[in-house]
């Protein structure tokens, strides 16, 4: 009953409170890999693009405009994990 009188606020104690941020860093880093992984396919599409404009090989070029698309796709997706794991973490603990 001593949670009655808790100066924080009425209710029980949150028992979830460290599974809540070890979730929540868990998710943070997996985040910051991904747009490390991002951004070294970004430059790696950069250079192949440049490189297949230098050869002349059109075929490649295309393909690499696909796989550019591919990243701006995952980048607006990495824009918005961090709100989608927050409400993850929130709906699920």
């Amino acid at each position: 009953m001593h949670w009655l009188i808790s100066p924080v606020g009425f209710g029980p104690p949150d028992q979830y409170a460290g599974v809540r941020v070890a979730t929540a860093e868990i998710l943070a880093g997996l985040i910051q890999i991904v747009a490390l992984l991002l951004a070294i396919s970004i430059a790696t599409g950069f250079l192949e693009a440049q490189i297949s404009y230098l050869t002349g090989a059109p075929t490649v070029l295309s393909a690499v405009w696909a796989k550019i698309g591919a990243v701006v796709i995952c980048l607006i997706l990495a824009l918005a994990a961090v709100t989608i794991s927050n409400t993850l973490v929130g709906v699920l603990f």
